[in-house]
């Protein structure tokens, strides 16, 4: 694409690179303390410079702990959650790849609940989450599956906060933050 200016012209080319997903940045700190860390947001980054890596004798680095250093805070919720090391990785980075935003708070829920990356991945469609706090989802349960059996006069007298209380105490319902925001997970009892 050309654009002009009053001034010059400027021609603009197109980059695909540029309107690929963007990684998050992480380093790699080595667990040998003569050798020095290095950045990197690829696991083919991560390779090169690994085998690259050598100590102040010459000798090679083969064990680094994985440090998340920037990115989204919905990236760093599910690398901590995730407890993302050396060996998981690859692993970490192909599931951001094929993940929507949107599938990574049930994705969080899951590792914090013990599950690996993979079976996370493939029990993420069994989550339920509501995008807001207890209190919220439960009165649209209540109101979705409950009201249209109460009489109307009745309505003013209903306490949805018993209701959250009594769905969080059986472990029907778990409020938990993630990116900043708030979800609740609705079938948390069946996961």
């Amino acid at each position: 694409m050309i654009a002009l200016n009053a001034t010059h012209q400027t021609k603009q080319t197109f980059n695909p690179d540029a309107h690929q997903k963007a990684y998050p940045e992480f380093y790699a700190q080595p667990y040998n303390l003569d050798a020095r860390g290095f950045y990197f947001t690829t696991t083919e980054e991560f390779e090169t410079l690994s085998s690259q890596c050598v100590d102040a004798y010459g000798l090679p680095v083969e064990e680094f702990e994985i440090q998340f250093i920037d990115g989204t805070s919905a990236e760093a919720d599910l690398f901590r959650a995730c407890s993302v090391n050396q060996a998981n990785l690859g692993q970490f980075l192909a599931l951001l790849d094929e993940t929507d935003d949107h599938q990574l708070p049930a994705l969080a829920y899951l590792c914090d609940l013990g599950y690996s990356m993979e079976q996370a991945m493939n029990s993420m469609d069994d989550v339920t989450i509501f995008h807001g706090n207890l209190s919220d989802a439960a009165e649209e349960l209540f109101d979705e599956c409950y009201l249209h059996q109460i009489p109307e006069h009745l309505h003013a007298y209903i306490d949805y906060d018993c209701f959250a209380n009594d769905c969080q105490i059986s472990g029907d319902m778990v409020e938990f933050e993630f990116g900043g925001e708030t979800y609740t997970i609705t079938n948390a009892a069946v996961l």
